[in-house]
């Protein structure tokens, strides 16, 4: 059950991939990439609502009606936001707007050269050590690097910092557990 899970929800990365892809490809044709990104967080918005998303998930409501809801509930949107909204909807793919959201936002990160760091301390950060983290960062990766905070006492001390699918942990827990490993 949960390889079908993980498959599933690689296809589903997959598919926002692809979406996020085509969609950044015409933001930076129209050399407007954050209003384009604006219009599809809007969109993203209204349409992850509790009430609008357990709508559109009601297999009761006919497609065709979900994509008359959508339409009324976006047309002050943009309108390649909302087109796009509209060729998931009626695809029966509008779970993954979200993603298509992070993989839009990955692709801009990366043709503007900023990395994302999550940097997870097990106590709270100052604004001083977060610039000290950040700037170091930046000079070992080369590049403008824009951290997020995470605070998770489990770690009992140091750092993890995750960059896209690469982790540094230099947590206290992960030493621990190295060093207990080794004994045993």
């Amino acid at each position: 059950m949960r390889a079908r899970d993980e498959a599933l929800m690689a296809g589903e990365q997959q598919i926002a991939r692809r979406y996020a892809r085509a969609y950044f490809d015409l933001a930076r044709q129209g050399k407007d990439i954050p209003g384009w990104r604006a219009a599809l967080e809007e969109v993203v918005g209204l349409l992850t609502s509790s009430e609008v998303a357990a709508a559109l998930a009601d297999p009761r409501i006919p497609q065709h009606e979900r994509v008359r809801v959508v339409a009324e509930l976006l047309k002050a949107a943009a309108p390649p936001a909302r087109n796009l909204a509209r060729l998931l909807v009626e695809r029966g793919r509008n779970t993954v707007l979200p993603q298509v959201l992070q993989e839009f936002d990955a692709l801009a990160d990366r043709e503007s050269g900023v990395l994302r760091a999550e940097v997870t301390t097990a106590v709270p950060v100052s604004p001083q050590l977060e610039q000290r983290i950040r700037n170091q960062l930046a000079t070992k990766l080369g590049g403008d690097v824009q951290t997020t905070l995470h605070q998770d006492p489990s770690i009992l001390g140091g750092l993890v910092i995750r960059i896209g699918d690469r982790v540094i942990d230099g947590s206290v827990r992960t030493r621990l557990e190295q060093l207990q490993a080794a004994l045993a």
